[in-house]
């Protein structure tokens, strides 16, 4: 599991923490600095998010190139029957 991925669900859970700490109490919500933190909170998690999610594209194309430049290079070679 990549860090960004990981850092990404803790945030995601503070998040959750963050709404239902605003549901149970209400007077949190006229507080600046719980605003500004919440609001941190999800501008944090839509960066991990998103780091993490280039992190698994890249990975998985770059998985999928190499597996078929093996496949090519099997074919090349073994042609002649012999294992190089």
């Amino acid at each position: 599991m990549s860090k960004e991925l990981l850092i990404s669900i803790i945030l995601g859970t503070f998040l959750l923490g963050c709404v239902l700490l605003g549901l149970v109490q209400t007077s949190l919500l006229s507080s600046p600095f719980f605003l500004l933190f919440g609001f941190a909170i999800i501008l944090g998690q839509i960066v991990m998010a998103h780091l993490a999610f280039n992190q698994y594209r890249n990975l998985s194309v770059q998985t999928t190139k190499e597996s078929t430049k093996n496949e090519e290079g099997r074919e090349e070679r073994g042609s002649d029957g012999f294992d190089d």
